[in-house]
C-alpha cells in the first residue's frame, strides 16, 4: 500500500479533480460527510471563504491511497483505512471527503481523502507535522492488517529520494525523463574525483555545470531544466560536495540565466548543422543565377539614387510652346515648391494654427490616460488636486496586507471562474467615490473603485502634487474618500435647499407684488368708471326721474358705496367691512337726525 499526501490551497479545482479524475479513469464521490453543503464544490468553497478569516493558505489535506495491481479492497476495508489516517494525522472529527477512482482499462481502484484542516470552533488551521513520515509508517501497518504484500521504504538504485513535484512538473513541460536525468548526473559524480573532471562529464553528457543564487551549484540540462546538487541526487553533504568541488571557482561559472543561453545555442546549432546535412543543396542554374544579378544591380542603382536624391527628370513634349508636368520615375520630392503668393502664405498660417501639438499619450489607457489629460490641463499642483477632488479620485499605495488579500480573492475568482486583480506591495492605484450601480444583462454591476496604474506615470502624478502629499493605504483612502463624498452629498443638499427656498421666497413676493399691483391699478380704473357711469346716472336722474326721497338717495348711496366696495374688496375685505359699518352708522344717526328735524319742523 501507498499512501501519499499534500495540502492544497484551491478547493474548487481540488473537489473537480476528485468527482472528474484523469483521462481514462471513472470517478466516484463515496463519501461527503460533515460539511453544511451537500454538493462537493460548495461545501470546499465554504472551507475556502472561512480559511480567508484564518489567513490560512492551503486549507485542504488530501490523500491518495492505492495498492500494488491485482490487490483489492471493498469499500469497507476503505473506509477503515480513511479513519485509521484520519485518527494519526489528528483530523479525525474534521469534516472529510471519499473519492474512488477506477481506471478503465485495467479495473484498478485507489481512493483519495480530503480534510478540512479549518477547525470551526476556533477558527485556526489543524497542523499535520511528519505527514510523510507517519503515512508511510501506517501503510505498512495497515499492509499486515489486510494482510498485503509489503512494499518496501528503500528505493532501488543509488538514488534514494524521488524527485519533487517541482522537478517532476518541469520535466513534464520539457518532454524529459526526471529519473534519467538524476540518475545522469549521480553517474557523472560517482566517476569523477573532482569538480574539473564533473564538470567535463556532465559537458559530454550535453549539460552545464553553473552557479546558483541560493545553492552553490546547479545543473542545466540540454533543454534548460535546472536540477540543485545536494543530497538528493548526490546522497551527500554540503560540506563533502564542496570539498570535491573545490577546485572550481564560483566566480567563473555562469549564472543560470548565461548556461540557459549556452544550452539554447548549441541546440540551435545542432539543429541547422542536422537540417543542412538533410536538405541537399540545389543544382545550380545559370539563368536564374543570371535574373538574380541583374535584379541586383537594378535594386542596387534605385537605392543610390534615392540615398543621394537624384532624380532623372524624363524628356518633355511641347505643345503649344508650354512644358508638360514632369513625372518622377520613382516617388516626388520630399519638399514641396515654395509658395511666395499672399493667398499660400494665409493657408500654411492656417495650416499651422489648426495643427495639433498636443501632447501624445498613446501608450497610456484606462485611467493613466484620464490622469495624464487632467494633469496636462492642470497648470500647477493645485489646480490638479483640485480636479482630483472634483472628480473623486485618489491615490494609494498597497502595502503588505492588501497585496496578499488581493492575490487570495483572485486565486478564489480563478476558482470560480471570474476574474479579480492583483496588487504588489508598495504599487501605487487610483482609488475613486463609490459609484452608482448600474444593470448589465439582467446583473446588477457594482463599478470597481480601485484602478491599476502605469507606475511610472503613478510617479510622475504623485510628484506632481508636491513633495508633502502623504499616500495611505487602499481601505484608508477608500475610507477618506466616501467620507469626503458624504460632505460633499450633504454640501451640495444644504445648497440645493438654500437655492430652492430663495428662489420660491422670491416667486412669492414677485407674485404678491403683481397681484396687488394688478388688483391696485383694476380697483382704480373700477372706481373710476363707477364714478363717470354714477354721473351720468345722476344727470339723467336729475333730468327725467322723480326727486327720490331721502330713504332712496340713502338704498342709492349704499349702492355706490358697495360698487366700490366690490372693486376693493381684492385689497383689503376686512378694512371695507369696518369702514361700511362706520359709514352705515353715521349715516343711520344722519337718517335719525333728520327725522328728529323734519318732527320739530311739523
Amino acid at each position: 500500500m501507498i499512501s501519499k499526501g499534500n495540502t492544497h490551497k484551491n478547493g474548487v479545482r481540488l473537489a473537480n479533480y476528485m468527482t472528474a479524475g484523469k483521462d481514462g479513469e471513472r470517478a466516484e464521490l463515496w463519501e461527503l460527510k460533515g460539511f453544511e453543503a451537500t454538493n462537493i464544490r460548495d461545501a470546499f468553497r465554504d472551507v475556502q471563504i472561512m480559511a480567508g478569516a484564518t489567513k490560512c493558505e492551503h486549507p485542504f489535506f488530501h490523500v491518495q491511497v492505492r495498492n500494488r495491481d491485482g490487490e483489492t479492497l471493498n469499500r469497507h476495508q476503505w473506509e477503515y483505512t480513511a479513519d485509521r489516517i484520519g485518527r494519526m494525522l489528528g483530523l479525525a472529527d474534521q469534516p472529510r471527503a471519499i473519492a474512488f477512482h477506477v481506471d478503465e482499462k485495467t479495473g484498478h481502484e485507489h481512493m483519495h481523502v480530503a480534510w478540512s484542516r479549518i477547525d470551526a470552533e476556533t477558527m485556526t488551521a489543524k497542523a499535520i507535522p511528519y505527514f510523510k513520515f507517519r503515512l508511510k509508517t501506517l501503510s505498512r501497518e495497515l499492509e499486515a492488517h489486510f494482510g498485503l504484500e509489503a512494499v518496501t521504504n528503500r528505493r532501488e538504485g543509488l538514488i534514494k529520494y524521488a524527485p519533487t513535484r517541482a522537478e517532476q512538473e518541469q520535466a513534464r513541460r520539457l518532454g524529459l525523463n526526471p529519473h534519467e536525468l538524476r540518475n545522469t548526473i549521480r553517474a557523472c559524480y560517482e566517476r569523477s574525483d573532482c569538480g574539473a573532471s564533473f564538470q567535463a562529464a556532465l559537458a559530454h553528457e550535453g549539460m552545464t555545470l553553473a552557479k546558483g543564487d541560493e545553492r552553490d551549484f546547479i545543473v542545466i540540462d540540454r533543454e534548460g531544466g535546472m536540477h540543485a546538487l545536494g543530497k538528493r541526487i548526490l546522497d551527500d553533504s554540503v560540506t563533502k560536495i564542496r570539498a570535491r568541488f573545490s577546485d572550481l571557482s564560483r566566480d567563473n561559472l555562469p549564472t543560470v540565466e548565461q548556461a540557459r543561453i549556452l544550452v539554447l545555442e548549441k541546440g540551435l546549432q545542432e539543429e541547422k548543422k542536422r537540417v543542412g546535412r538533410e536538405k541537399a543543396e540545389p543544382a545550380w542554374d545559370r539563368d536564374r543565377a543570371d535574373r538574380q544579378w541583374q535584379e541586383a544591380v537594378v535594386n542596387a542603382a534605385i537605392e543610390q539614387e534615392k540615398a543621394e536624391r537624384k532624380f532623372a527628370e524624363p524628356e518633355h513634349r511641347r505643345a503649344g510652346g508650354r512644358k508638360e508636368k514632369a513625372v518622377w520615375p520613382i516617388s516626388p520630392p520630399a519638399q514641396e515648391a515654395v509658395k511666395t503668393s499672399p493667398q499660400h502664405h494665409f493657408e500654411d498660417a492656417a495650416r499651422q494654427a489648426t495643427s495639433d501639438n498636443r501632447r501624445q499619450s498613446s501608450k497610456l489607457r484606462g485611467m493613466s490616460w484620464k490622469l495624464d489629460k487632467l494633469l496636462e490641463h492642470s497648470d500647477n499642483a493645485k489646480a490638479f488636486a483640485a480636479a482630483l477632488e472634483d472628480r473623486g479620485i485618489g491615490f494609494a499605495r498597497v502595502n503588505k496586507e492588501e497585496a496578499d488579500r488581493s492575490h487570495r480573492q483572485a486565486e478564489f475568482a480563478k476558482a470560480i471562474g471570474n476574474h479579480a486583480p492583483r496588487y504588489r506591495e508598495g504599487e501605487i492605484v487610483a482609488v475613486t467615490e463609490p459609484r452608482p450601480e448600474y444593470r448589465r444583462r439582467e446583473e446588477i454591476v457594482v463599478p470597481p473603485r480601485v484602478h491599476k496604474l502605469d507606475q511610472q506615470a503613478a510617479e510622475k502624478f504623485v510628484a506632481a502634487l508636491g513633495k508633502k502629499m502623504q499616500i495611505e493605504g487602499i481601505d484608508a483612502t477608500m475610507a477618506m474618500l466616501k467620507e469626503s463624498a458624504r460632505q460633499r452629498s450633504e454640501h451640495r443638499t444644504a445648497v440645493r435647499i438654500e437655492n430652492a427656498s430663495t428662489i420660491r421666497d422670491r416667486a412669492t413676493s414677485h407674485t404678491k407684488d403683481a397681484a396687488i399691483k394688478g388688483v391696485k391699478l383694476g380697483g382704480s380704473a373700477l372706481r373710476s368708471f363707477g364714478k363717470a357711469f354714477d354721473a351720468v346716472s345722476d344727470a339723467f336722474s336729475s333730468l327725467f326721474a322723480p326727486t327720490p326721497t331721502p330713504q332712496q338717495q340713502h338704498e342709492n348711496n349704499l349702492a355706490a358705496r358697495k360698487r366700490e366696495a366690490e372693486a376693493e374688496d381684492a385689497i383689503d375685505f376686512s378694512r371695507f367691512t369696518a369702514e361700511l359699518a362706520r359709514q352705515r352708522e353715521q349715516e343711520e344717526t344722519e337718517i335719525a337726525r333728520q327725522r328728529e328735524r323734519g318732527g320739530r319742523e311739523r
